[in-house]
């Protein structure tokens, strides 16, 4: 149950992504909130099942945060697409290439024989960016919500904001940003040993 729970969160990468591309004015962004949603509580559920039933595999171990990986930087691209300034490409990058170099390295150990699961720093870096993005989701609805429905209503300049450069989604995005740096330049660290050991087989 916890490996076919991290598979859906990976089937639903491309039904969170056409949602927010073509929902349309508020109902793509709320659409693709709950996709996002329903993906992250996965991640959640497998991890605790998988620990009550003591049903913990490799394959769990190296697929799991993948699937987060894979999640998160599909909605990353999303909202690098979505509009200027919405984030920058430099975040994009930080973000994903640290995924990418981290992800390839336990592949590459679990090739070898050392299975790397997830640490705590790890975690939290997983948790910070589910966190922002749910929440740039939600205020984008929001933002949608008044243009569609409410845009005859008071001015609610503020709200115009959340899609224009430098508003709160780009400022949010800093603190996963952040985190996901620091944890990768650990992760490595603390494996310096297993790095050079398949350094010194190849």
């Amino acid at each position: 149950m916890p490996n076919y729970l991290t598979i859906s969160r990976v089937a639903l990468i491309p039904v969170f992504i056409i949602l927010y591309q073509y929902g349309g004015l508020f109902w793509g962004a709320f659409s693709s909130l709950l996709i996002f949603s329903i993906a992250a509580f996965t991640d959640v559920l497998d991890g605790q099942i998988a620990r009550k039933t003591g049903k913990i595999t490799d394959f769990g171990k190296v697929m799991d945060p993948l699937a987060d990986k894979l999640l998160v930087a599909a909605a990353l691209v999303v909202f690098l697409r979505s509009g200027p300034g919405l984030i920058t490409i430099w975040m994009v990058l930080i973000i994903v290439v640290r995924e990418a170099a981290v992800g390839g390295f336990r592949i590459w150990a679990a090739a070898s024989g050392n299975v790397l699961g997830a640490t705590k720093m790890g975690k939290y870096k997983a948790l910070s960016q589910i966190y922002a993005i749910i929440i740039s989701l939600l205020l984008l609805t929001i933002c949608d919500a008044r243009e569609r429905f409410f845009s005859d209503i008071g001015r609610w300049d503020f709200l115009k904001s959340i899609r224009h450069h430098n508003g709160p989604i780009y400022y949010l995005m800093y603190i996963p940003v952040v985190i996901t740096l620091v944890s990768g330049l650990k992760f490595f660290y603390n494996n310096r040993k297993v790095l050079k050991e398949i350094v010194a087989v190849q």
